[in-house]
């Protein structure tokens, strides 16, 4: 499969990942993932974030940028990507 698109996303527009987390519902082809960044055994995470882990898999619909309420993701074809 050849991913024509880079995925960015802005931890510093991102402000409430657990309890947002529209750019996860709305992917049809499941690119963002939530996850902890410093997780610890047996502790609870206070600390999210979102990651597009799978952008392999973006087709550049831009649902997730239409879906977020604070602009912090960027869809670039790849030959545009910085």
């Amino acid at each position: 499969m050849q991913n024509y698109y880079k995925v960015e996303w802005s931890n510093d527009k991102c402000q409430n990942p657990i309890d947002c987390s529209r750019c996860l519902r709305v992917c049809p082809q499941a690119v963002f993932a939530l996850y902890a960044p410093n997780r610890e055994e047996e502790i609870i995470p206070t600390e999210y974030v979102i990651s597009p882990a799978m952008q392999m898999f973006c087709n550049g619909c831009n649902a997730c940028i239409e879906a977020c309420p604070n602009d912090a993701l960027k869809v670039y074809p790849k030959e545009q990507a910085t």
